[in-house]
C-alpha cells in the first residue's frame, strides 16, 4: 500500500480524530503560553496581539495605609527641614501624539503643608497631567538628581514663575528618585521664607533617605516594618 493509498483508506479518522487532536494541542499550547507570560510578568508583543501582565490589585485599606505612611514620612521630612510644603511629584507616560513621539508628563499625587499654611492654589488643575517639556524646574532636577532653585531667578515669561509667586513660594529643593535609571518621582521641599543652597549643603542625604523610603512604600504598599519605626 502505497502513502496514496493509505490516505485514501484513512481520509475520514484523519478529518475526524487527528485534525481535531491537532487544534486542541495548538489551543493548549497557546493558552499555556498566555498564561505563563502573565504568571512570569513579562510583556510580549508582535504584529497580531499584545499580552501584559496583571498587575496586582491591593485592597483598598492596603491603599489607604500605603497613602497614610506616604504621608507620615512627608511630614517628618517637612518638619526637618522647616519647609513651609513638602510634596511627592510622580512621573508618568502621557500618551502619545499621532506622529508617534511619546509625552512625559507629572501630576502632584501627595502633599503636605505647615500648621497656618496651605500647599498649592487649585493643586488638583495646576500640578496635574502637566508637561515635563513646559516645566523647566522639573527638567533641571531630572537631568540634575537634585535641584535647588529660587523663584526670583526664574526666568521673568515663565508661567511657573508667576504660578510660585501666586502660591508665596520663594525656594525650592526638589530630589529625583529613580529604579533602573527611569525617573520616577521628584520629592519636592517648597519654602516661603529665605533659603539658600548652602543650607542642604550637609544634609542632602537626608532627603535621599526620605525620598528612597517614599518610593519604597509607594512600590510595595503597606509594609510593616513602616508601622514599627
Amino acid at each position: 500500500m502505497n502513502s496514496w493509498e493509505f490516505l485514501n483508506a484513512n481520509i475520514w479518522i484523519m478529518i475526524f480524530v487527528a485534525l481535531p487532536m491537532i487544534f486542541v494541542l495548538l489551543f493548549l499550547t497557546i493558552w499555556a503560553t498566555i498564561l505563563l507570560i502573565k504568571t512570569q510578568k513579562l510583556f510580549v508583543t508582535t504584529k497580531w496581539v499584545q499580552v501584559k501582565p496583571e498587575d496586582p490589585k491591593l485592597p483598598l485599606i492596603d491603599y489607604i495605609v500605603r497613602d497614610k505612611l506616604v504621608y507620615g514620612q512627608l511630614h517628618l521630612l517637612r518638619d526637618h527641614f522647616s519647609a513651609h510644603v513638602a510634596c511627592v511629584i510622580s512621573l508618568h507616560n502621557g500618551g502619545k501624539f499621532n506622529n508617534g513621539l511619546s509625552v512625559q508628563k507629572w501630576t502632584l499625587t501627595h502633599d503636605c503643608a505647615a500648621d497656618g499654611h496651605i500647599t498649592f492654589y487649585n493643586k488638583g488643575l495646576k500640578f496635574k497631567e502637566q508637561l515635563v517639556s513646559q516645566s523647566e524646574w522639573i527638567v533641571e532636577c531630572i537631568s540634575k538628581d537634585e535641584f535647588f532653585f529660587s523663584v526670583e531667578n526664574m526666568d521673568e515669561s515663565s508661567a511657573w514663575r508667576r504660578e510660585f509667586v501666586r502660591n508665596a513660594i520663594q525656594h525650592a529643593f526638589l530630589r529625583l528618585v529613580e529604579t533602573d535609571e527611569n525617573p520616577e518621582l521628584v520629592i519636592g521641599l517648597f519654602f516661603r521664607n529665605q533659603k539658600s543652597e548652602e543650607d542642604f549643603k550637609f544634609s542632602k542625604h537626608i532627603i535621599r533617605e526620605y525620598s528612597d523610603r517614599i518610593s519604597s512604600i509607594l512600590k510595595t504598599g503597606a509594609d510593616q516594618s513602616w508601622q514599627e519605626n
